[in-house]
């Protein structure tokens, strides 16, 4: 997309003869695009700008959505912390970042060794004067991985290759709901595409999920990106039928075919989408037909320029001409052409290309590679399970043993479940990918992300 920054698709927005429509939608109010350059004129947003290099760590999303929007095309760099990462996580990555000043909304347990602007004011709808813009720089957006295989290390954006897949005004009448935090790498692609496609729905920060899932139906929500494990609580929690979606996503974790198939006949308007994403290679590629995995024809020829490959059974993926290093380090993350590593194993079955786990969490049994991710697709294949997490136990025989814990759907016999699924797996799975041991508890933990939580065990 030809814009500089984030403020000229405030322009592009005006130009398109949307001013009327409301950008971002909270509990509190709506903003207009008047409104939030309004709130740009807030002292600590003018107090950051006066930096070059800016880490924003903001609690409040109302805040982060306008932090970011004021902030690119102002300063040089800008990290993204989440406010759902620990104190000592944040400090080793500003020390990676080594930027000029932390714009936050938190309490400082102090270690910084930079300047803090602390936003405390609660923005509000009409406050400001509204300063225009008269210049615009590029500015480098920086994210943190996940930090699923060790400490999280920083990655680079620009602003062209975060929009790479996002479609300007397509649909202009389109809600988003932001369920995942906007700082991580999948919440900037909700937040982007919302403002540039339509408004957003920004939940309160603190409401549970029914509340959450209460406020995007009052505001009419046709769009909802989440992962997996977040879509099968919604699905179990009362409002999610009355959600008005036309646009199902999905991304994060792997989209078996009884997740995809269950939002399919829960939004028959709908349209399900499964995105493929990485810090490192960004938004590789999306899925619509509802099927698990990808073609195989995505191999020799894969939709908007991207490429991808297999090499002894790992995905590789090509996406764009950027740094292939991490921030402030000599680690390269992409190979001489440019291709990254995901980590990701597959298998190609007849016309498919799917997906088995992630290399770095294989359960060794016996010398057998066991995939948790595997095994808990076909739990989650059984009606009687809802949600379920495989990981590994240690063994004097095996060296490791696979067990799973499951939430049970409502009304099933928990006593009796754990000897349904053992026959279950055996009927569906050689014997060293079987459970060991299978636990029925009330609720499984998610990870920040959304994702199965499998460091609570």
């Amino acid at each position: 997309m030809p814009f500089s920054c984030l403020d000229a698709f405030l322009d592009a927005r005006l130009d398109a003869g949307l001013a009327d429509l409301p950008v971002l939608i909270t509990p509190a109010g709506e903003w207009s695009v008047a409104d939030i350059r309004a709130a740009g004129t807030a002292d600590a947003l003018q107090a950051a700008i006066g930096y070059g290099a800016v880490a924003v760590r903001l609690a409040d999303p109302l805040k982060l959505a306008l932090a970011l929007i004021t902030l690119d095309g102002q300063v040089k760099r800008l990290l993204l912390l989440s406010s759902d990462m620990s104190d000592a996580e944040a400090r080793d990555l500003l020390s990676q970042f080594g930027g000029d000043a932390l714009l936050t909304d938190m309490p400082s347990e102090g270690g910084h060794d930079r300047p803090e602007v602390v936003w405390r004011e609660t923005p509000k709808p009409g406050e400001g004067t509204g300063v225009p813009v008269t210049s615009r720089i590029p500015t480098e957006w920086i994210f943190a991985t996940s930090g699923t295989t060790g400490t999280p290390k920083l990655v680079a954006h620009s602003l062209a290759s975060l929009t790479r897949t996002t479609k300007l005004f397509a649909g202009a009448s389109r809600r988003w709901g932001q369920m995942y935090n906007i700082a991580r790498f999948a919440g900037i692609q909700v937040f982007l595409q919302g403002l540039t496609g339509g408004s957003l729905l920004l939940p309160a920060p603190d409401a549970g999920l029914p509340e959450q899932l209460a406020f995007l139906a009052s505001k009419g929500c046709t769009a909802l990106s989440a992962t997996p494990t977040l879509w099968r609580k919604i699905l179990m929690t009362p409002g999610h039928e009355v959600l008005p979606l036309t646009q199902v996503t999905l991304g994060g974790e792997i989209a078996d075919g009884a997740i995809l198939s269950a939002l399919v006949r829960t939004y028959p308007a709908g349209r399900v989408v499964h995105i493929y994403a990485s810090t490192e290679a960004g938004t590789a590629f999306s899925v619509r037909d509802g099927r698990p995995g990808f073609p195989v024809s995505y191999l020799q020829d894969a939709p908007s320029g991207v490429r991808l490959k297999v090499v002894d059974g790992r995905l590789f993926v090509r996406t764009r001409h950027a740094r292939a290093t991490y921030l402030n380090r000599q680690e390269a993350f992409a190979d001489a052409d440019g291709f990254v590593d995901t980590g990701d194993r597959v298998e190609i079955d007849g016309d498919r290309c799917l997906f088995l786990g992630r290399e770095n969490g294989a359960i060794n049994v016996g010398g057998n590679k066991v995939y948790p991710e595997e095994v808990e697709h076909v739990l989650l294949a059984h009606p009687a399970v809802n949600l379920a997490r495989v990981s590994a136990r240690k063994s004097p025989i095996t060296g490791q043993l696979v067990v799973a814990e499951v939430v049970a759907m409502p009304g099933v016999d928990a006593g009796a479940l754990p000897v349904a699924l053992k026959t279950w797996c055996a009927d569906r799975l050689p014997h060293w990918k079987r459970p060991a041991m299978i636990r029925v508890v009330a609720q499984l933990a998610a990870s920040a992300g959304g994702k199965v939580d499998r460091t609570q065990t």
